[in-house]
């Protein structure tokens, strides 16, 4: 089981936030047990449109602690994030329910949603069918569930990699409006909250 730590940040000092994260930030987490780092900035997103998010993946729920905890017992990272003027929002653990595709991509799309709990298996092939339809529009797709994330009323997210946003957009909408994925939707009470667009930095 596999999970991802995100962390959403505001960074008065961006560029000098990113390259120390592009270097020794994410090579410290990678050596306290992330199995791949990735930070973003929300471009779109209401209020929370310019702040950062970086994400960290962990084998396990052991990991993300260990992670965390190694991050802020480096020096050199406490010192950037308090050069940069790093103040942390929020921080949060979303468990990996189905994944297709990579991780790869300029951009990504995180739609926030509602529903009904989903044996893996369901929503494995549900990711399958959207998947399959979104066809060369994105690099990969995953599904997450909040298993830690404090209150929210959209604890799972369709997280969407792509270099084309306009190809991504239209590729959705026909997705949207295809009848196995409406009667998915339906069959789980599944709600679409919101959605944040994010660019990658690191």
């Amino acid at each position: 089981m596999s999970f991802t730590m995100g962390v959403m940040m505001q960074v008065p000092d961006l560029a000098t936030f990113t390259q120390v994260s592009e270097n020794s930030g994410k090579e410290a987490a990678l050596n306290a047990g992330a199995t791949d780092v990735r930070i973003n900035q929300v471009i779109m997103g209401g209020d929370r449109a310019g702040m950062v998010g970086a994400m960290f993946e962990v084998p396990g729920i052991n990991a993300a602690m260990e992670v965390n905890a190694a991050m802020y017992a480096n020096n050199d990272i406490v010192n950037m994030m308090r050069d940069t003027g790093v103040q942390v929002q929020s921080r949060t653990l979303m468990r990996h329910a189905a994944h297709k595709g990579t991780t790869d991509g300029q951009y990504s799309s995180y739609l926030m949603m509602s529903g009904d709990q989903l044996p893996d298996e369901t929503a494995n092939s549900n990711l399958e069918h959207g998947f399959g339809l979104m066809g060369s529009a994105v690099n990969g797709m995953r599904l997450v569930q909040a298993w830690a994330a404090g209150a929210t009323p959209a604890p799972f997210g369709l997280i969407s990699w792509t270099d084309d946003l306009d190809a991504f957009a239209s590729a959705s909408a026909a997705t949207m409006a295809d009848p196995t994925t409406q009667q998915n939707f339906a069959d789980s009470n599944t709600a679409v909250q919101g959605r944040m667009v994010l660019r990658r930095l690191v």
